[in-house]
């Protein structure tokens, strides 16, 4: 197997741990997405990955083989490049067949792998143009046919669609999925684009600070975030979050979360990590699009115990479904995402909603980590 493994890997620029004991691995065949905010150690992460930059300590392996320390030009990595890496000087054709041409590939070879990739990304007609007359979506394509030509053992795509319009760049993803397809190697692609992590990603690595917060798949993600980070960070709008005192009710240890005007019991299921925690404060989180309005559908029960009513700050109308900011409390706000409604909604106007109490995430204030609900 190809696997890639990134073992604790460290990187330092002066007092600053850009890279922070990083492990992850992405199996021969797997689109792995870097998600994360800017300066996070995305792009750091690619640059010592590709044997631009050296770590500090830890390893990186691919089959088996350590190549944490063999020179860039000897790990047989494709790379695609935000600023596409192309030549001014050079037409298309040479553009692509400069990278096989170094490796010493024949030229009988290098025609027909040029040929071939210009033909699936549909740029055979520019193939004699010089690459400054070529458009932004021209020129990435470029890119891509450099990749796809040459034969790398792992792809590595550094937020490759960034200076793409929305049009373009919806066309070139799919590009880069055939791509990825054609070759099944293991892929990395860097991205600050949480919706284009989503679409494409087999599984998303989140990155900030130099720590990689959690691995995971999209759903994974979004439903069950590993911090607090992650469950601010994943979603639009983000989870919301609200601080609750934690009550243990009778003898048959019923917790019940209470903040601010209101309060409401919490899922047995949360009973063992909730006695294990052993504290008051826990930080309750739920997800914008886990509630309905009083008297429409829904796919979970609605109890008194899991009902809300606020004030409707915001309405903002998307398409398929409405984005509704309630308020709660004179300190709590409340997210609220709203497939169908029957009427419209308006600021000022008194709002009663139930939420799925089974789609909660409790959270600890102080290590802002998700308490284990498996235990």
């Amino acid at each position: 197997m190809n696997d890639l493994e990134i073992q604790q890997l460290v990187k330092h620029y002066g007092d600053n741990a850009v890279l922070d004991n990083i492990s992850f691995n992405v199996s021969e065949g797997e689109f792995f997405v870097l998600l994360g905010p800017s300066g996070g150690g995305k792009s750091t992460m690619l640059r010592v990955l590709c044997g631009l930059e050296p770590p500090d300590t830890g390893k990186i392996v691919l089959g088996g083989r350590d190549i944490t320390h063999l020179p860039s030009r000897e790990r047989n990595v494709g790379m695609v490049f935000q600023d596409y890496g192309l030549y001014p000087h050079m037409n298309t054709f040479q553009n692509i067949a400069y990278g096989l041409e170094a490796r010493g590939v024949s030229r009988d070879e290098v025609t027909q792998r040029v040929t071939k990739s210009a033909e699936k990304l549909g740029i055979t007609s520019l193939l004699s143009m010089i690459i400054v007359d070529l458009s932004g979506g021209e020129q990435q394509r470029v890119a891509l046919a450099r990749a796809l030509a040459k034969d790398a053992d792992f792809y590595l795509f550094d937020e490759p669609l960034s200076n793409l319009d929305p049009k373009l760049r919806a066309s070139a993803r799919r590009d880069i999925i055939m791509l990825h397809r054609e070759k099944h190697k293991p892929s990395i692609y860097v991205t600050h684009d949480q919706t284009e992590a989503m679409a494409i990603g087999d599984r998303i690595g989140v990155i900030a600070g130099g720590k990689m917060q959690q691995v995971g798949t999209a759903d994974e993600l979004i439903n069950k975030p590993a911090s607090l980070f992650v469950a601010q960070f994943i979603g639009t709008p983000p989870m919301n979050l609200i601080t609750t005192t934690i009550h243990r009710e009778g003898t048959d240890l019923h917790y019940q979360a209470q903040a601010e005007n209101f309060s409401f019991k919490l899922p047995r299921m949360w009973n063992k990590a909730l006695e294990t925690y052993g504290k008051d404060q826990v930080i309750v989180g739920l997800r914008p699009s886990a509630v309905a309005l009083e008297g429409q559908p829904s796919t979970f029960v609605v109890l008194p115990e899991n009902s809300l009513k606020g004030e409707v700050l915001d309405v903002e109308p998307l398409i398929g479904e409405v984005v509704v900011t309630v308020k709660l409390s004179d300190t709590t706000k409340f997210s609220a995402v709203f497939i169908e409604i029957d009427e419209g909604l308006t600021p000022g106007q008194s709002l009663k909603f139930a939420f799925d109490i089974n789609q909660i995430r409790l959270f600890n204030p102080t290590s802002e980590q998700a308490l284990d609900d498996t235990q």
